[in-house]
């Protein structure tokens, strides 16, 4: 399974949706990521530029230059798993 594409937060993994809220990862080829939290009335649209290192997500913002390391997982029923932490938020693909 690939990381490509847009994941939306697992509303069945009740910390992840308590603590992020309603989030898209949008994933691109091209190595741009845009993480958007979307609500009520306007949505929050935070782009970065993001690598794949083995299991861990590599991010900068370019507007607020800061790496950031995030190890991920791929899970078989098509769960991507991100962990921030030590704690583990669960994402599946947007259709």
């Amino acid at each position: 399974m690939k990381l490509l594409g847009k994941w939306v937060v697992d509303v069945t993994d009740v910390r992840t949706v308590n603590e992020l809220g309603d989030v898209v990862l949008d994933f691109r080829e091209d190595g741009q990521l845009v993480y958007t939290i979307r609500q009520e009335t306007k949505d929050q649209i935070i782009k970065l530029q993001y690598k794949i290192e083995g299991e861990t997500i590599i991010t900068d913002q370019p507007s607020a230059p800061q790496i950031e390391r995030t190890p991920f997982s791929l899970l078989p029923e098509g769960t991507l798993v991100l962990t921030f932490s030590g704690v583990s938020y669960k994402f599946r693909r947007l259709e």
